[in-house]
């Protein structure tokens, strides 16, 4: 996974942009991965498959609602790790290496689509951090945009069927009209069945704020 995100960036800063188009990248990658990941977020919400090889990975992810603060992790270990789940990712990398060897592939596109796929694994890094504590630069960074907000990502586990972009929530207005016109909401559906399996059945104790109060 990683080896093949270095690959992408060696490849995509071998075709240099301008400064402008360099930004405009970054901009444009950030918008398509918070979008992206949102989208995957509220189908893997929703998803009740639990039979096959997948079967064991749905449930799991299903699990998070029900876990407010995270445990403590090197950010390198939770990059790695949760990069690992992100079952798609590699067949998405990969498609964009096949693309590098087309030589009419604009510059531009190429490094829209790289920045993505690392904001990809980035974008797990930005939700651990709302469920975990965080210090100034890190909260910094999530009122400029570049992470996602805490109390902005309460509001999916506080409502139902809303708040599923977890890299930095510019995109959820978008996927909220796409929940809402598409999905039922995961509180009387997939969360229940936590409930169901006999494994659980104590309330979650929702996200108001900050985990920790930080």
């Amino acid at each position: 996974m990683l080896a093949g995100q270095a690959a992408l960036l060696a490849h995509t800063l071998a075709r240099p942009l301008d400064w402008a188009g360099g930004l405009a990248a970054f901009l444009l990658a950030y918008v398509l991965a918070d979008l992206l990941n949102g989208l995957i977020h509220l189908a893997m919400d929703h998803c009740a498959r639990y039979s096959g090889w997948t079967g064991p990975l749905v449930a799991a992810f299903h699990l998070h609602h029900r876990t407010p603060r995270y445990q403590d992790k090197a950010l390198w270990r939770v990059y790695v790790h949760e990069s690992g789940f992100k079952l798609w990712l590699p067949a998405f990398q990969a498609g964009i290496l096949l693309l590098i060897w087309n030589p009419g592939l604009p510059p531009f596109l190429l490094r829209v689509l790289a920045l993505c796929a690392v904001l990809s694994s980035w974008a797990e890094l930005s939700h651990y951090l709302c469920h975990n504590r965080r210090g100034r630069l890190l909260n910094l960074l999530a009122r400029c945009g570049l992470l996602l907000d805490m109390r902005r990502h309460a509001r999916h586990h506080r409502e139902d069927n809303c708040s599923y972009a977890f890299l930095n929530g510019w995109t959820n207005p978008l996927i909220d009209l796409v929940a809402r016109r598409c999905f039922p909401g995961y509180k009387q559906g997939t969360d229940l069945h936590y409930q169901d399996s006999g494994q659980g059945g104590a309330p979650v104790r929702e996200m108001d704020g900050p985990p920790g109060g930080g």
